[in-house]
């Protein structure tokens, strides 16, 4: 465990939170819980596809595992896109 920097471990997923909502704070026009999914989705596929098979494609790993981080990336881009259409809402005129 020594090799693990908690520190920065924290700050990249603080700073990617933080982007992925400014994102979606400032580029999506309709903010609801449907935009919310939809923002997710994409930013899951791009995301999935990058980090699952991206990394199958120079790493020693089983294409299970390359198909489990895919999968997983989506599902959890998916669910913090529902967060954030939650969360972040119109402001009133």
């Amino acid at each position: 465990m020594e090799e693990m920097k908690v520190g920065l471990m924290y700050g990249t997923s603080f700073v990617f939170t933080f982007f992925f909502v400014g994102i979606y704070s400032c580029m999506i026009s309709e903010k609801s819980i449907k935009s919310g999914a939809m923002y997710g989705a994409l930013f899951g596929l791009a995301l999935g596809v990058s980090m699952g098979f991206g990394s199958y494609s120079y790493m020693p790993i089983p294409l299970m595992l390359a198909w489990a981080w895919f999968i997983g990336t989506l599902v959890q881009s998916i669910v913090a896109g529902v967060i954030a259409g939650a969360i972040v809402r119109e402001t009133p005129a």
